[in-house]
């Protein structure tokens, strides 16, 4: 019973603290997919995409995954690049892209990289 009257007191206590809660974008989700038929020998696809403020994000997956997920931080207008990669320094297909988030969650259907 001390423990719930504890819990109680601290409850009261933190719910008469006024703290302005910040105006922020809510963070948003970008769905990336692609055709993993037509993604031909094993290699990875990746994503890297960069905000105006030079916020950057980059995410890979294997190409017969088919797709793949990325969280950003804020909503806005996103550059970058999808391209195919396998170990080395060699990538290839690079497909430079814009993504406009403005919702929170985007989907987004980009050619398949081979």
């Amino acid at each position: 019973m001390a423990h719930l009257a504890l819990v109680c007191s601290l409850f009261t206590l933190v719910a008469c603290v006024d703290t302005p809660v910040p105006e922020v974008d809510p963070p948003a989700r970008i769905v990336v997919s692609w055709d993993p038929l037509l993604c031909g020998d094993p290699h990875r696809v990746a994503i890297e995409l960069e905000d105006s403020d030079g916020r950057r994000v980059a995410r890979s997956t294997p190409c017969i995954a088919g797709g793949i997920t990325i969280d950003v931080l804020r909503w806005g207008v996103y550059l970058g690049r999808v391209y195919a990669w396998t170990v080395g320094p060699e990538i290839r297909s690079i497909t430079h892209v814009r993504v406009d988030v403005d919702a929170p969650v985007i989907f987004w259907t980009v050619d398949t990289p081979r």
